[in-house]
């Protein structure tokens, strides 16, 4: 193997290592409360190499919220290709987004932040991933799998109230959160399903 290649990908590992040990201290400390030397710490790393990948504790968060947001990404796309009715897409989002490493760090970015180039993109991340959001309750109404009413409205609750459930249930892998998912799948049904309505 050519040697530059392979110190690229070492490289690429090593930052890979990174940002998931970053994910999981800003996560249980929050962004101020997290020191860089903790990150370092956990993979036992010198306090500089982590300066090879990212210039400072700002940048690297702004990069652990691009990641979450490109593992978000790649879900919406795979859900946007399943043959199935826009309620269920809601509820297969919610199953499988939930279970992703740092979600709640997405509601926690400072505006402290707002100088970093990348942070532009986080905000028309943010943007689009709203807008499938909003069309799948859209498109709920119009395939007849969803109750009517304002869809950023009801975009806005489920996101709202997914959030806290994250927080209340302190939920941090899979497994903690599989025995929750049946209660969600409910309650999205109770809010939104038309087949839940008739049966009233």
């Amino acid at each position: 193997m050519n040697v530059e290649i392979q110190n690229t990908s070492k490289r690429l590992k090593r930052k890979d290592l990174i940002l998931e040990s970053a994910i999981n201290i800003f996560s249980q400390y929050g962004y101020q409360n997290t020191k860089l030397e903790q990150i370092t710490e956990s993979l036992k790393l010198t306090d500089k190499s982590i300066y090879y990948y990212f210039s400072s504790k700002g940048d690297l968060f702004i990069e652990v919220i691009l990641s979450i947001q490109a593992k978000l990404n790649a879900l919406i796309s795979a859900i946007n290709k399943e043959e199935c009715d826009h309620l269920s897409k809601i509820k297969l989002y919610t199953n499988k987004a939930m279970t992703i490493n740092g979600l709640t760090l997405l509601m926690q970015l400072p505006k402290s932040l707002s100088d970093f180039a990348k942070y532009d993109d986080i905000k028309e991340n943010e943007f689009q991933q709203y807008a499938h959001w909003t069309n799948w309750f859209k498109k709920g109404q119009l395939d007849g799998s969803m109750i009517n009413g304002d869809p950023e409205e009801h975009r806005n609750f489920l996101f709202g109230s997914l959030f806290y459930l994250h927080h209340w249930y302190a939920i941090t892998d899979n497994e903690s959160y599989a025995h929750i998912q049946p209660f969600i799948e409910q309650m999205i049904d109770r809010m939104y399903s038309t087949k839940f309505q008739r049966l009233q």
